[in-house]
């Protein structure tokens, strides 16, 4: 299959298993077995097999016979084949769909072929987008005809208060009497963190730096064994990745340093001084706070 014949999902997935390689850091070698990674990206097998035969021709990973797929360089010198998998209509939409729905551009309720006049495109291009946004938890089918957005965290003071709120939350987390952290999954938080705060952050898309610290606050709120309380994390990160495209995308700097902190947080609850994680934990929301709330990720536009 050509380059350019990969479909959407296909695309998405080669990018996604590079992503998943650069994040953990894997040696040339690495085996990349399929099953392991349809699980992990959340799709079947066949996509996955199309984009690591795609991969495999364009030198990222290599064939063996009967054995399967395996890196062909370590993760950290594959840093520009992301950028080379082709980006589909679809991706170029969402990220438009974003810009305007971050700048008041787009009403709360709209409808498809409203969207396809403002963005043109496919409607079948525009329903896949629609469907992630809709599983990313920003737009919801309304009972008769059309589309309603959800509220979002779309300015200073909605930041501002959502990050009053992790505050309490999220050390009150590490503190509960059932935080429990896994062995397996703190290892491996570790080791996305150590890729990051060496270097790591520097190659990454926004998109992939977003769902790797999302990763690690959800993983603390699991860990304290209270569903509801991982329920109100994960919708606070829902509410505010847009916003954080803004925010962490042209600061190298900021993902450095709370990766840095992320690994002394997770030095803390692996110690089982889980005063002094809550207390580090607390800090770094503070600063991210301060580092983030910026107007200038809050423009205003008009519908």
């Amino acid at each position: 299959m050509a380059a350019g014949t990969l479909t959407p999902l296909q695309q998405r997935v080669a990018r996604e298993i590079i992503a998943l390689a650069r994040r953990e850091n894997r040696p040339a070698g690495s085996h990349l077995p399929k099953i392991a990674l349809a699980k992990a990206i959340g799709t079947s097998h066949n996509p996955v097999e199309a984009a690591l035969a795609y991969l495999a021709r364009r030198g990222v990973v290599r064939h063996l016979p009967d054995r399967g797929y395996f890196l062909a360089r370590d993760a950290r010198l594959i840093d520009d084949a992301a950028r080379r998998v082709p980006h589909s209509g679809d991706e170029r939409l969402y990220h438009r769909i974003v810009d305007a729905r971050l700048e008041q551009r787009l009403p709360d309720e709209t409808t498809a072929s409203a969207l396809l006049r403002r963005f043109g495109g496919t409607r079948a291009t525009l329903q896949r987008v629609l469907t992630r946004i809709q599983q990313e938890g920003w737009i919801e089918r309304k009972a008769g005809h059309g589309w309603a957005f959800l509220p979002l965290i779309d300015s200073v003071e909605a930041y501002e208060d959502s990050y009053e709120l992790r505050r309490v939350l999220e050390p009150a987390a590490v503190l509960g009497r059932k935080f429990s952290p896994v062995t397996a999954e703190l290892a491996a938080l570790r080791a996305e963190q150590l890729f990051m705060a060496g270097g790591g952050h520097a190659h990454m898309t926004a998109g992939e730096w977003i769902d790797l610290n999302a990763r690690f606050h959800e993983a603390l709120a699991r860990w304290s064994g209270n569903p509801f309380l991982l329920h109100t994390i994960r919708r606070m990160n829902q509410l505010r990745r847009l916003v954080e495209y803004r925010a962490v995308a042209g600061d190298p700097r900021l993902r450095a340093r709370q990766s840095s902190e992320h690994l002394e947080i997770l030095d803390a609850v692996e110690r089982d001084d889980r005063t002094r994680a809550a207390l580090l934990l607390q800090r770094h929301l503070e600063g991210a706070r301060r580092d983030k709330v910026q107007p200038a990720h809050f423009r205003r536009g008009r519908p």
